[in-house]
């Protein structure tokens, strides 16, 4: 006879109840023991016996919710989703009734279970139970901006991905003057624009020179708002410097103005602003951060900020050849075709590429 039980035995006649209770105790011991081994399953089954013995128990349903919850976050078989949702079910039944039985359950112990609960719903899959449990906070606190990113994320977890634009969107809306909503978003377009792994590219092939540029556009306009709102709000500067990065990648021209087409040359110079666009983002940090060129002396903190891609001069420059392109492709519009100082008319050149 197992010890246990014959200490039940023993004293059965006379301290029945006193000598249940130990024997309880003395299962959940087992069990926990079987729990750290990672037995998780059998420890679960100690604790079954204990609630036959002892079922008003309160630390019990605790430590079985945890061994359900364990075997649960460490299932790695796809093909177990019957045994995920049966313990699953299990683990949150045990541990509302050890946070209902607490007789004076602490802040600590709400937080603790709204944890378990949550992390539960998340390994099921429960997908529905999660952003309704969210939205009801969002519905009690809809004046708390943090709720919106915690539902976006969600959205983005249960594959619902036009929803969590939608809330990335809406934050904006709801919250204009949030130098964070507008960030989000852009992050959020942006992250479209990187590419894909291994693809050996700076950019998404996946979307077409001009739909590159108009993403870049749109991450560039949020951006632009928040730094209105807050002009040193540094992380909008590092990734608007990003989408310039990425727009100039975008502009499609060949390496031979001469056999360019005027919009083609039109985009050379568009990419050199990006290109000095960029940089002055990167300055833009620095100046923030009160840093002065590298290097500065005894090892002070300094601002790594690569050369300057264009002179003035070069800036200046592209600004005049610019409005005459800009006037070609005008008259070529108009049907006015310019003369070429040689005498040879314009002819649309040969189209490059990047």
């Amino acid at each position: 006879m197992r010890p246990i039980l014959a200490v039940v035995a023993a004293c059965a006649l006379t301290w029945m109840s006193g000598c249940t209770k130990i024997a309880a105790r003395d299962l959940i011991r087992e069990g926990n023991t079987l729990y750290h081994d990672g037995k998780y399953t059998e420890a679960i089954a100690k604790y079954d016996e204990a609630s036959q013995l002892e079922p008003d128990g309160v630390t019990l349903f605790w430590n079985r919710a945890c061994a359900a919850e364990s075997f649960v976050l460490k299932m790695r078989d796809p093909t177990r989703v019957a045994d995920r949702k049966l313990y699953t079910d299990m683990a949150l039944s045990d541990f509302k009734t050890w946070i209902d039985r607490l007789e004076t359950a602490t802040a600590a112990d709400h937080e603790a279970y709204l944890e378990h609960r949550l992390a539960l719903l998340d390994a099921d899959e429960r997908c529905d139970d999660l952003l309704s449990y969210w939205l009801e906070k969002h519905n009690a606190e809809p004046k708390e901006e943090g709720w919106y990113s915690v539902i976006s994320r969600q959205y983005d977890k249960c594959g619902r991905t036009k929803d969590a634009d939608q809330w990335f969107v809406k934050r904006t809306i709801d919250f204009p003057g949030s130098v964070r909503g507008y960030l989000s978003l852009a992050i959020r377009k942006l992250e479209q624009l990187y590419p894909e792994p291994d693809s050996g590219l700076q950019y998404n092939a996946n979307f077409s020179e001009d739909e590159r540029i108009a993403i870049a556009n749109d991450v560039i306009s949020l951006l632009d708002k928040a730094t209105q709102i807050d002009p040193k709000f540094r992380e909008a500067y590092t990734y608007r410097s990003i989408a310039f990065t990425q727009r100039q990648l975008a502009r499609r021209y060949g390496d031979d103005p001469l056999q360019n087409t005027a919009q083609e040359n039109l985009n050379r110079l568009f990419a050199r602003e990006d290109t000095m666009a960029a940089w002055r983002q990167q300055k833009a940090i620095c100046d923030i951060d009160q840093l002065k060129e590298c290097p500065q002396p005894e090892g002070a903190p300094c601002c790594t900020l690569p050369p300057r891609p264009l002179t003035a001069e070069e800036e200046a420059a592209d600004v005049e050849q610019k409005k005459l392109i800009e006037a070609e492709i005008a008259a070529l519009a108009a049907g006015v075709e310019e003369p070429d100082p040689k005498g040879k008319g314009k002819g649309k050149g040969k189209k490059g590429g990047k």
